[in-house]
């Protein structure tokens, strides 16, 4: 990779990074959405969605399954490798649903901001997953209340929070509120990005939070 691609791959993390409102994250991606999966997911070595996946199946997890900041549906992706079943796709960038549109995992997507509420049915889905999305200058964790609604009584949610803003932006207490009206919710901690990986965010983790009834 040229300096000048990896120069470029970094500035548009740190930038991703930075974002501070839902306006914000539709400008920056509707501008790298056409080279997000080899510029930021390949040149990364972006594992999360696979963990993701991994954990959502091992759990027997199962459709439908709402895929939240799907973008360009990476983890939609990993996922059909490992189970053919019915996935939608919601992300708040039109233009990163196109891309994931393209690659024909999912039978139905949602333009929606979760921060705001989604245009869904309380319950309507049995499995919920998220992969980079909850994590600062994205979506906090009072969204985690609006999982809870769409997800079904039976239901499964395995979401990603990077692990350096689950405690500064009160991940851990809004899992204890959710806890108090009878959920289970457990956590596990897994790499960001794989062995390639060379930019100074190489160890970065998070943590894969599990929801159910």
């Amino acid at each position: 990779m040229s300096k000048q691609n990896e120069s470029k791959k970094h500035i548009n993390l740190q930038k991703a990074y930075n974002l501070s409102s839902p306006e914000d994250n539709v400008d920056f991606y509707r501008g790298w959405a056409g080279d997000y999966d080899t510029d930021f997911a390949g040149g990364m070595d972006y594992i999360l969605p696979y963990q993701v996946a991994t954990q959502f199946i091992k759990l027997n997890g199962k459709g439908p399954v709402l895929d939240v900041g799907a973008g360009t549906g990476l983890l939609g992706i990993e996922i059909s490798k490992l189970n053919k079943i019915e996935m939608h796709a919601t992300d708040i960038s039109e233009e990163m649903l196109l891309v994931a549109k393209k690659k024909g995992i999912y039978s139905k997507s949602i333009v929606g901001d979760l921060t705001k509420g989604l245009p869904i049915l309380d319950h309507t889905y049995n499995g919920i997953v998220s992969s980079g999305t909850f994590t600062h200058g994205h979506v906090g964790p009072e969204a985690l209340f609006e999982i809870t609604r769409i997800l079904s009584k039976k239901g499964l949610a395995v979401l990603s929070v990077n692990s350096k803003h689950w405690h500064s932006l009160g991940f851990d207490n809004v899992l204890e509120m959710l806890k108090e009206t009878g959920l289970v919710a457990n956590v596990t901690e897994v790499r960001i990005y794989g062995d390639k990986c060379e930019a100074d965010t190489k160890d970065d983790t998070a943590y894969l939070l599990t929801l159910s009834a």
